[in-house]
Protein backbone atom coordinates (compact mmCIF):
# COMPACT_ATOMS: atom_id res chain seq x y z
CA UNK A 1 0.00 0.00 0.00
CA UNK A 2 2.83 2.40 0.79
CA UNK A 3 4.41 1.67 -2.61
CA UNK A 4 1.16 2.65 -4.29
CA UNK A 5 1.00 5.87 -2.28
CA UNK A 6 4.60 6.74 -3.20
CA UNK A 7 3.79 6.09 -6.87
CA UNK A 8 0.85 8.49 -6.72
CA UNK A 9 2.98 11.17 -5.06
CA UNK A 10 5.74 10.75 -7.64
CA UNK A 11 3.29 10.90 -10.53
CA UNK A 12 1.65 14.04 -9.16
CA UNK A 13 4.96 15.76 -8.48
CA UNK A 14 6.38 15.19 -11.94
CA UNK A 15 3.31 16.64 -13.68
CA UNK A 16 4.61 20.19 -13.23
CA UNK A 17 7.92 19.40 -14.95
CA UNK A 18 6.30 18.57 -18.28
CA UNK A 19 5.71 21.40 -20.75
CA UNK A 20 2.99 19.42 -22.50
CA UNK A 21 0.00 21.33 -21.12
CA UNK A 22 -1.44 22.02 -24.59
CA UNK A 23 -3.99 19.43 -25.70
CA UNK A 24 -3.10 17.07 -28.52
CA UNK A 25 -5.69 17.07 -31.29
CA UNK A 26 -6.53 13.81 -32.98
CA UNK A 27 -6.47 13.85 -36.78
CA UNK A 28 -9.13 11.76 -38.50
CA UNK A 29 -9.92 11.37 -42.18
CA UNK A 30 -12.92 13.27 -43.53
CA UNK A 31 -16.14 11.31 -43.19
CA UNK A 32 -14.74 9.02 -40.49
CA UNK A 33 -17.49 7.39 -38.41
CA UNK A 34 -16.58 4.96 -35.64
CA UNK A 35 -18.62 1.78 -35.72
CA UNK A 36 -19.14 -1.31 -33.63
CA UNK A 37 -19.44 -4.60 -35.49
CA UNK A 38 -21.10 -7.51 -33.72
CA UNK A 39 -20.66 -11.00 -35.11
CA UNK A 40 -22.98 -13.70 -33.86
CA UNK A 41 -21.00 -16.70 -32.60
CA UNK A 42 -21.04 -19.82 -34.72
CA UNK A 43 -22.68 -22.89 -33.30
CA UNK A 44 -25.94 -23.88 -31.71
CA UNK A 45 -28.15 -21.49 -29.77
CA UNK A 46 -27.94 -21.90 -26.02
CA UNK A 47 -29.87 -21.21 -22.85
CA UNK A 48 -29.11 -21.13 -19.13
CA UNK A 49 -30.72 -21.70 -15.74
CA UNK A 50 -29.70 -20.15 -12.41
CA UNK A 51 -30.27 -22.74 -9.69
CA UNK A 52 -31.28 -21.98 -6.09
CA UNK A 53 -27.83 -23.10 -4.84
CA UNK A 54 -26.09 -20.48 -7.04
CA UNK A 55 -24.98 -22.75 -9.88
CA UNK A 56 -25.47 -21.58 -13.45
CA UNK A 57 -26.21 -24.32 -15.95
CA UNK A 58 -25.50 -23.48 -19.60
CA UNK A 59 -26.76 -25.87 -22.25
CA UNK A 60 -27.85 -26.08 -25.89
CA UNK A 61 -31.52 -25.35 -26.52
CA UNK A 62 -31.97 -28.81 -28.00
CA UNK A 63 -30.81 -30.44 -24.71
CA UNK A 64 -32.46 -28.59 -21.79
CA UNK A 65 -31.26 -29.32 -18.24
CA UNK A 66 -32.73 -28.91 -14.75
CA UNK A 67 -31.14 -28.09 -11.41
CA UNK A 68 -31.73 -31.60 -10.00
Amino acid sequence: MSNFLMLLIAAGGSAGLCSCSTPVHEVRPTGFRPSIVVHEPAGEKGDFIICNDGRVLVFPVSDPKTCD
